[in-house]
This record gives structure tokens, sequence and C-alpha cells, in this order.
């Protein structure tokens, strides 16, 4: 019986303990995290040596801040039950901490150290992009730079999908469903991946459901069900059937063209720029099917993310594609265009039915001869 109550006990609570180098003689604070703030728990005084330790009561796995500052601190993922050792070698807590005995915790530490590997190569892309401010190749370097940064963070987000999937049914589930890929960008969109946010809550609010956390990320997801049930928009993004927003936009003589003075005709709308070589390399193929179906109703509206005008007209010339439609604000990726049709990279392209439907989306080469002759067929 003695035994049994001693255990009972110890399961009640978890430890904390460790030596931060630095830290003699200054004060720790260890506060539990809730729903948008933070519950004091103990504050001790580091020794001589930078040693300190908390032990805490419990019931579930929860989160708490070990912090010097508001500024200095790490997150710990506790569970009844853990002893929790800490070293560091500097007094900047999160600056690659040696934190063993929290399974929860080393699942955080993973996915940080996972991040911090794709902040740096970020960040070396953005130095080669300071280093070429002045190169007449500018908007070509920056083409590349944003493919290869796209392609790093969507790599990113594969993996913390995987992550988190591996981890659905662990309170570190609520931690990776708010972080951040990029400052300031989510790294889960509730929006288009509602079904990330229903199977953590379904798995977690079934274990976990006397949760501050966890009770919290229900009631979320209990409105994001309702919006998604009375919203039936697709958040901007282009689809099959659907239409696309109107473009008025001048061509290199300075008059305004419209997309909706298409309507009639079966259009391919081409996003393109002269600095791009796979967009160059399609014309001479949308030249030929433009040649082969103008006289069914078949023509081209091309919008080019060029910055410099004589660019631009010196590529339509060399392209021969000044039989169809050409227009450009000459903004690049601040032109309206890009937001209005989520545009991540050129080439890109819709095929519109005579309707202004779209009927095809990113069709190039052989993919895009084949499609009008289907839709020529019977024309």
């Amino acid at each position: 019986m003695f035994f049994i109550i001693v255990t009972s006990c110890t399961n009640n609570k978890f430890s904390v303990k460790g030596n931060i180098s630095g830290a003699e003689g200054r004060l720790l604070h260890l506060q539990q995290i809730k729903p948008g703030f933070l519950v004091p728990v103990d504050s001790v005084v580091a020794g001589s040596d930078g040693s300190f330790s908390f032990e805490a009561k419990i019931k579930m796995p929860a989160y708490y801040m070990l912090s010097l500052s508001k500024q200095n601190f790490v997150t710990l993922l506790a569970k009844p039950g853990e002893k929790i050792n800490i070293l560091t070698k500097s007094d900047t807590l999160s600056a690659d901490p040696e934190i063993t005995g929290s399974e929860g915790t080393a699942v955080l530490l993973d996915f940080q150290k996972k991040h911090e590997t794709l902040i740096k190569h970020l960040s070396r892309l953005t130095k080669i992009y300071n280093d070429s401010i002045n190169s007449r190749f500018l908007p070509l370097i920056m083409d590349s730079l944003d493919r290869r940064a796209a392609s790093l963070v969507s790599d990113f987000q594969d993996y913390s999908k995987k992550y988190l999937d591996e981890n659905i049914k662990t309170m570190a589930a609520i931690y990776l469903l708010n972080q951040q890929s990029v400052p300031g960008k989510a790294l889960f969109d509730p929006i288009k991946e509602p079904d990330l946010y229903y199977r953590v809550d379904s798995a977690l609010f079934a274990k976990y459901p006397e949760s501050d956390l966890v009770i919290d990320l229900h009631n979320y997801v209990s409105r994001l069900r309702t919006h998604q049930r009375t919203e039936k928009k697709n958040s901007g993004i282009i689809m099959a059937g659907s239409s696309v927003p109107d473009i008025a936009l001048p061509n290199p003589a300075g008059d305004t063209l419209r997309l909706s003075s298409t309507r009639g005709s079966v259009v391919l709308l081409d996003f393109w720029a002269s600095w791009c070589p796979p967009c160059r390399d399609e014309n001479p193929n949308i030249v030929t099917m433009y040649n082969t179906y103008r006289q069914k109703g078949f023509t081209v509206f091309q919008v080019s993310l060029d910055l410099k005008k004589e660019d631009w007209v010196e590529a339509i010339k060399t392209d021969n594609i000044g039989k169809w439609y050409q227009v450009s604000d000459l903004k690049y990726k601040d032109s309206e265009v890009v937001k209005e049709f989520n545009l991540g990279t050129i080439p890109s392209n819709f095929l519109l039915d005579r309707d202004g439907k779209v009927i095809g989306i990113n069709l190039q080469g052989e993919e895009l001869q084949k499609k009008l002759a289907e839709v020529f067929a019977n024309q």
C-alpha cells in the first residue's frame, strides 16, 4: 500500500533540473503555457555553478516555459513522472540546449533544428539577392531564387506534415499546428488544409478532454467547421470550371486591352517574361498552336511580368509573338495579376473556353497540343 501511494504521488509530478552556463546567481522562472497567457509556477535562483531545480504537480502533458527573461527561454513539453535535465553551454536557453528525460520536448527540439536549417538556407538566398541588386540579370536571378525558396519551403511543409502525422496523438501536435514556415507565414493553413486540424482535434480531444490547450483547439476547430460549411469560396484558387478575374493592362503601344474582350474565342491566358528561359522555350509551341487553330477561334492573351519595356518589346519581336494580345504593367511580382491569379512561378497558363471558363491549367508542349486538338476536334 505504501509503495502504491508513493508511486502515485511521484506520477503526479515532474521535475526540471540542470546547469545553465552563465546563469550563476540569476533568477529562473518556470511558467505553464495556457491559451493566450502564462501561469507562474515557481522561481529559483541558480547556484554558483549555474545549477537549478524545479518540481511541480501535473495531471496530464502540458507546456512550460523555462526562462531567464522574456526573450530568453526554452519551451518544454512535460508529462507526469518525467525527470527533465537541462544543460547549456551559454546563458541563451534556446541556443542548442541539451535536454533529456522528456519525450515531448525531444519532439519539439527535433522540429526546431529542422526549421533552423530551413531558415539558414533561405538566409543564403537572401544574401545572393542582396549581392545581385545592381546586376542587369536581376529579374532572372530573382526568379531563380524565388523558385529555390519555394522548393525549400515546400519540402519543409511536406516534412512537417509527415512529422505531424507521426506525433498526432501527442500534445506535440498542438505545437506543430501553431508554427510558421517563415516569419509571418503559417506552416499550415486551416482554410486550405482543415483536415489536419480536424484529425489533431479528434485524436487529442478524445485523449485529453480536460486540457486547456486541447479545449482551446477544439473550440477553434468547431468554428472552423462552421466556416467551412458556410463559406464555399475557393480562397482565390482558380480551378477547372471556374471563371478567372478580368485583366485590363496596357499593350506595348500603351492601349489598355481587356481579357474579357476575348469572349467568344478559346483563349490561352499565358503568364511569361522575357527573362524566363522556360517561357521563351514554350513560345514557339504557342506560335504553332496559334497558326493551327486561329481560324477556328483560338487566340492568346499573354501577360508579361517584365520590369523593362525594352526587354519585353524585344522578346516579342524576337519570338514572333506580336500576332496576339500582349499586355504588362511592368511591375514584375508587384503586379496585381500575381495576387489575383496566385502566381507562384512562371510560365503559368489557363486555357479558357468561349465563355471564359477554365478548361485547362498549365498546359505546355504536347499537353497543350493534345488539349487543343480535343477542343477543336468537332469545330
